[in-house]
């Protein structure tokens, strides 16, 4: 019985060269909260992003009923879109993976404070002298959403020393601070621990309350919260084609028909219940020590972030590597990965080297295979996918050179073996994120590493892809001497292949 906040009518978006929506009419109403799904490349981002105004339609229109009268230079201004690509705006396009563990490299780097402030937020230009009103509720509002993603601790921090989990929190308190009319949400619990995945489903849920009008995007595996009142589902017909389904929840009782559809399509996530199940080795083995940490600190800016970590990993052991978000388990896989100068004050072995004895990083490298939850973001604009995968061979964020024919044959294998081939030469920013991942894993598996170095590798997949990766790491991890280090927050990710576990909490191991 409400107003009409947003209508498509008869709308075509293209992308790059193709139509994925053919004359698409849709309505959102004023006292309605969507959840879109569907599988990886099924155009869920490119929706979004067309509704944002990032992506021209080529036909039909888009008509914000919300933003009529209000004031704005564009509707699209009370239009906040928190997505995973939003943080290579915050990293800038000279960041470089390693900076992180560089700190001082480069002195401007942006603090969470500065990133949150009421002049960034609202993009002021501090050499344009303008009458402004300063708005007198905004370092209350500030506080409230920083109490609320629990941001206190990383305030005065750089956000190019944040770990992947921890900048998604921040980008979303930056969109939640431009009180937006619109909050769209682009896999928002991802790289999130399970304790903060349920505060923030909570928190989606409160802000359901309010005047702002949510939409979450996310694959069949996430979370639906229960004031979400309807679902539109994207789904691949034949020939990639797109069709679309939506399903109006009961307004009644919303939380009882989504819990039960999403009963269906992800098992409950209990990472205690699932590392029960394992049958892990106890024995102290005789295989060959590959990386061997003792009494291990890591701290920047007098906080410690390492605690006297001890860990011996051998050849032919898999772990899980868990804790919660800032935790230190992607500083512990930096010292392991050669990337963090303060290896060189530890007592670190890594493949019967002592670090600090002469040998080089790209030594170390060779018998690593990699994947990082946000690796993708540090990737040239015009790197293609097989460009992304041929780099494995030389542990380089780029590809700067030439590949022999023995090495893009296997690289072309590794594409086609994920269903990648037909993306080959396209370029890697423009398919899926999904795409992107298992694109990455490729380039970790691509030279055969002795030792796989997974860092959240499924994240962002629907339930099809992760599968395929979790075969794909099981497959590869079965040769003899083969062994993987594996950072999950979820258990439905976890490899069966796994055998050991390593917990930290606060810096240290427990």
């Amino acid at each position: 019985m409400s107003n009409p906040f947003i209508t498509l009518n008869d709308v075509s978006i293209r992308l790059h060269d193709r139509i994925l929506f053919d004359g698409l009419s849709w309505e959102m109403f004023g006292d309605q909260h969507w959840v879109v799904i569907g599988p990886n490349g099924s155009g869920k981002s490119t929706l979004m992003k067309a509704l944002c105004g990032s992506i021209p339609i080529v036909q039909g229109k888009i008509t914000y009923h919300f933003a009529q009268n209000d004031g704005h230079a564009a509707p699209q201004d009370r239009i906040a879109y928190v997505t995973f690509e939003s943080q290579r705006a915050v990293l800038g396009d000279e960041a470089f993976y390693q900076e992180r563990w560089n700190i001082g490299v480069n002195e401007d780097t942006l603090s969470v404070t500065d990133f949150l402030s009421e002049s960034s937020i609202k993009q002021v230009n501090a050499f344009h002298v303008v009458e402004s009103e300063a708005d007198k509720e905004y370092d209350a509002r500030r506080e409230r959403v920083v109490e609320q993603l629990e941001l206190q601790p990383l305030l005065n921090r750089s956000v190019v020393q944040l770990s992947n989990g921890e900048r998604r929190k921040v980008t979303i308190a930056r969109a939640l601070l431009k009180q937006p009319k619109l909050l769209i949400l682009d896999n928002p619990f991802a790289g999130l621990d399970e304790r903060f995945r349920s505060k923030l489903a909570q928190n989606i849920h409160n802000l359901m309350q309010s005047e702002m009008r949510v939409i979450m995007v996310g694959t069949n595996r996430d979370e639906i919260p229960p004031s979400v009142t309807n679902i539109l589902d994207l789904s691949f017909r034949a020939k990639r084609e797109i069709s679309l389904s939506w399903n109006e929840i009961s307004r009644h009782n919303p939380s009882t028909s989504l819990r039960s559809a999403h009963a269906k399509r992800a098992p409950r996530n209990d990472m205690a219940g699932k590392l029960a199940n394992l049958k892990l080795e106890t024995q102290v083995s005789s295989r060959n020590v590959l990386v061997e940490m003792k009494n291990v600190n890591v701290a920047y800016n007098g906080t410690a972030i390492l605690r006297q970590v001890n860990w011996t990993i051998r050849e032919n052991e898999r772990w899980a590597l868990l804790g919660a978000n800032g935790a230190g388990k992607t500083t512990l896989l930096s010292l392991i990965l050669a990337d963090n100068p303060q290896a060189y004050a530890n007592d670190i072995t890594l493949f019967g080297k002592r670090r600090g004895s002469g040998e080089s990083i790209w030594e170390i490298k060779q018998h690593i295979g990699w994947v990082a939850p946000e690796l993708q973001l540090y990737y040239p604009r015009n790197a293609t996918c097989f460009d992304v995968v041929c780099s494995g061979w030389f542990d380089s964020v780029g590809l700067y050179r030439q590949c022999s024919p023995q090495q893009r044959e296997i690289a072309e294998s590794w594409l086609a073996k994920f269903g990648l081939g037909k993306h080959s030469a396209t370029i890697f920013d423009q398919v899926a994120e999904g795409e992107q991942r298992l694109t990455l894993l490729a380039r970790a598996l691509v030279k055969n590493p002795i030792l796989l170095v997974l860092d959240e590798p499924c994240q962002g997949l629907d339930t099809t892809n992760r599968d395929l990766i979790l075969q794909a790491i099981d497959t590869s991890v079965s040769r003899e001497n083969t062994s993987l280090i594996y950072v999950t927050h979820r258990a439905d990710e976890m490899p069966q292949s796994i055998t050991h576990v390593l917990r930290l909490s606060e810096g240290h191991v427990v």
